[in-house]
């Protein structure tokens, strides 16, 4: 790593500055109020440049402290004309007020756009750009990098947020008395056991936002587990505290890492929630007690009781009163035109889900709207078989006959056993859900029913959505980047469970989850049938080695891969029975490890695939240049590493990919330019690059592209400028270019663009300045800013007819950087 001179220059201007200024105030009264100022703002600075220069230590950046730098030797030298302007000069004295005075905002303004610039690097991305690390944990253990602080948190395993109501008497006690014990002193682990879908997660995500236990623990990690792997809990656990993830080969390993964990962060009371625990052994939770951290509680929810010495609280199911209630709430009956049910009926059907709050939330969902007739034909359809709900299997097969039933749509239920091909509790990106659902079904392009399917699913209680961020424009170009489906438990389990139904060679669906490489018996089999599943999903751990055994698959239309690393090889290969394929239209290749995989044998990739979505991988874009992927539509790249030496012979790359319509790539921070070739793509109509920091510029060709739509460029924060041939994209309506933090000027050009009508510009701190150009934008509807650039857009309505400036306010203030 190179020696950060600009960082030590940085640090030695500012404390030349603040040690002048704190002289010169004290001998020169003349300009005291002006110098009084700039300390304060300095003494607010201070404690921060700290924080920059241990940040600067890791990643060296020069460049984007030089800005702050120069502006701390013009403040030095403001400071020492003080010395040199006499008291009695009042035109010297007023002038010179002036520039210190500016020069003080000046500060504020530039120091925060840096802050800014951190903290954008910060989303997600921090880690990726840690470059070495201290020390050893200590000769002789276990392998690996000792952790080391980043500036921020992926925020992956906070506390999932809760109902804004939880019913009964008995649930609010519960409540109160798992937030005693963890209050008190001494109680180091509490175990809230239950059946299945009493409502355990519920009740720890309401005790994870109390604001009593909000207000002891600060740090909060809400940790899914049901199959124990404690080197990835572990893994998630680190990264979440937002330090570099380490190789970790064994569970000794891990228990040391989790130990150095807690010490470091131990300064704040920790919870630890381990949700949905199903072993009944007690070493796994064994392994998370620390018993000389101070202030570190483990909460366990659990379908099993651990030996007793843990204390136990047992939560029941919700008592018939307390059920009525949640139903009620529920169901919300208040149509006047519908008559509603009688107590009879509505008693009837309560006690047919025996207290399960989560059934009866499902069930009341599906009754809203309806009238007494359908409401009896549903209990009838639910009673059949069954009279108390006391097992898992009564459970599924409840909600299994409420499944069959869903208005009788069978879109909703075909939708919800497709989730069932992502693992167990994690986040599903509604991405993935629509590139799937787009070619299965038969679906408008862009994927708006399919976000319709989704949210279908998630009223009606068999999926959660989840919401990682906001961004300003996601309604506007049917963006979902941050949206994410999840199956919890049970849930899935019912999915898997319809997805299996019948013979191999006749399902719909083929769901397989790999342990090492032990294969289901009919997939070894020398004579194999040829199977009819339109939907595959293949999930391998860690241990799994190819080759992969051959698997006739002629009417897949739909492959989802699912793969953890070798911590050995670091590689994995497509299986080669893709190549047989012909009728797979999408892929989707999603590495759940901590670390990017090199992806091999990309070139069994059959030229009829319209999708492929991949996620943590190194990309081949050489191996996409020998193919003839002619029907390709859609290609997304998350997360993946696209190094510049896999960028030569662009000229194949856009005759492999010449009818793309789409390209989206986000969080690939070694991504720094696209290929020239990308500029050959005719057919293209949208080009996505956001939250990749190293990106820097657009090729000069881009103009070319008269087809595109939608260029999106949002928290491309290395990105400096636009190419002017973007004038020539006739057809563009929509250019976000919100959190570019180093853009500082659009092209003239810009006025040749007669379809825009949406620019998205806010966090773009340095942009001060539009074209004159810009007046030529007669289709421009709808620019969104921060304030301060608004002024700059207003005196544009005149001339724009029709156009909106949505503006977002935000008050400066330096005190949100030492949260």
């Amino acid at each position: 790593m190179p020696v950060d001179f600009a960082a030590a220059a940085l640090r030695t201007a500012f404390s030349e500055l603040f040690s002048l200024v704190k002289d010169v105030v004290k001998t020169v009264p003349a300009f005291g109020p002006q110098l009084k100022k700039i300390e304060s703002t300095l003494s607010k600075i201070e404690p921060i440049i700290t924080e920059i220069d241990e940040y600067n230590k890791r990643v060296y950046s020069p460049k984007e402290t030089g800005t702050i730098k120069d502006l701390l030797d013009k403040g030095k030298g403001l400071v020492n004309k003080c010395l040199r302007i006499h008291p009695l000069n009042l035109c010297k004295k007023y002038t010179h007020s002036n520039k210190l005075t500016k020069f003080d905002a000046e500060l504020l303004r530039e120091f925060e756009i840096y802050i800014q610039l951190l903290d954008a690097r910060n989303n997600g991305q921090i880690l990726w750009e840690i470059r070495e690390v201290k020390e050893l944990i200590h000769a002789g253990q276990a392998c690996g990098r000792v952790l080391h602080r980043g500036l921020g948190a992926s925020g992956n395993l906070a506390a999932p947020e809760a109902p804004d109501f939880i019913v009964g008497s008995e649930v609010e006690a519960s409540l109160r008395k798992i937030k005693e014990r963890l209050l008190k002193e001494g109680v180091s682990v509490i175990v809230v056991t239950a059946p299945p879908w009493c409502g355990k997660t519920i009740l720890v995500k309401k005790l994870c936002h109390d604001v009593d236990i909000e207000g002891k623990f600060r740090n909060i990690m809400f940790v899914p587990v049901k199959k124990p792997n404690l080197r990835d809990i572990v893994q998630k656990m680190i990264q979440h505290n937002g330090f570099a993830v380490p190789v970790i080969e064994t569970e000794d390993a891990a228990v040391q890492y989790l130990q150095l964990l807690l010490k470091k962060i131990g300064q704040n009371p920790v919870l630890l929630v381990l949700d949905d625990v199903w072993t009944e052994s007690q070493s796994f939770l064994d392994k998370f007690k620390f018993d000389k951290i101070k202030d570190y509680k483990i909460v366990v929810t659990s379908r099993y009781e651990f030996p007793a010495c843990h204390p136990v609280h047992h939560l029941n199911p919700l008592p018939h009163g307390d059920a009525l209630e949640l139903f009620r709430r529920t169901v919300t009956i208040d149509d006047s035109s519908m008559d509603p049910p009688d107590e009879k009926l509505l008693d009837q059907i309560v006690k047919s889900c025996n207290g399960f709050p989560w059934a009866l939330t499902v069930v009341a969902t599906s009754l809203q709207g309806k009238d007494r007739s359908f409401w009896i034909e549903k209990l009838t359809v639910w009673s059949e078989g069954h009279s108390r709900l006391n097992t898992d299997i009564d459970i599924l097969n409840c909600l299994k006959k409420h499944l069959d039933n869903l208005d009788g749509d069978p879109s909703i239920k075909e939708r919800f056993m497709d989730l069932g091909s992502f693992p167990e509790d994690c986040k599903i990106p509604a991405t993935a859900l629509t590139d799937m659902w787009v070619e299965l079904y038969k679906l408008d392009f862009d994927g708006v029913q399919a976000i319709t399917d989704l949210h279908d699913l998630v009223y009606r209680n068999l999926a959660d959505l989840v919401v990682t961020r906001r961004n300003s424009s996601d309604d506007d170009d049917k963006s979902y980047s941050s949206h994410y489906a999840m199956q919890y438990g049970m849930l899935r389990e019912l999915a898997i469970l319809e997805c299996n139904q019948g013979e191999i060679e006749k399902r719909e669906r083929l769901i397989l989850e790999l342990t090492g490489n032990s294969f289901p018996d009919w997939w070894s089999k020398q004579k194999q049938q040829p199977l009819g599943a339109r939907l595959v999903s293949i999930s391998t751990d860690g241990t799994f080695l190819t080759p992969w055994p051959n698997l006739e698959l002629p009417k897949v239309e739909a492959l989802v891969l699912n793969f953890a690393t070798n911590k050995q090889t670091k590689t994995y290969a497509l299986p080669k029975f893709i190549e047989k394929a012909d009728k797979l239209k999408a892929l989707i290749v999603t590495n759940y490890s901590f670390f990017s995989a090199e992806l091999g044998n990309f070139h069994v990739i059959g030229s009829n695939l319209r999708r492929i979505r991949l996620e943590r991988v190194t990309v081949p874009l050489i191996s996409m240049g020998n193919l003839c992927l002619h029907s390709l539509q859609k290609i997304s790249f998350c997360m993946c590493e696209i190094s510049q030496a896999s960028m030569s012979n662009d000229a194949k790359i856009s005759n492999a990919i010449a009818n793309l319509l789409e390209l989206d790539i986000e969080y690939c921070n070694n991504l720094v330019t696209l290929p020239d070739g990308i500029s050959q793509i005719k057919p293209l109509r949208k080009l996505s690059i956001t939250n990749c920091h190293n990106f820097s510029a657009l090729p000069e060709q881009i103009g070319q592209l008269a087809s595109l739509e939608v260029v999106k460029l949002n928290s491309c924060t290395n990105l400096s400028e636009l190419p002017g041939s973007i004038g020539c994209l006739r057809s563009l309506r929509f250019l976000d270019i919100s959190d570019c933090l180093n853009l500082s000027t659009l092209p003239n050009q810009i006025g040749q663009m007669v379809s825009l009508t949406k620019i998205n510009m806010r966090g773009c701190m340095r942009l001060c300045v539009l074209p004159p150009s810009i007046v030529k934008l007669t289709s421009l509807r709808k620019v969104i800013c921060d304030k301060e650039k608004a002024v700059t857009w207003w005196p544009l309505k005149e001339s724009l007819a029709g156009l909106q400036i949505v503006v977002f306010e935000e008050e400066p203030n330096l005190d949100w950087l030492r949260d």
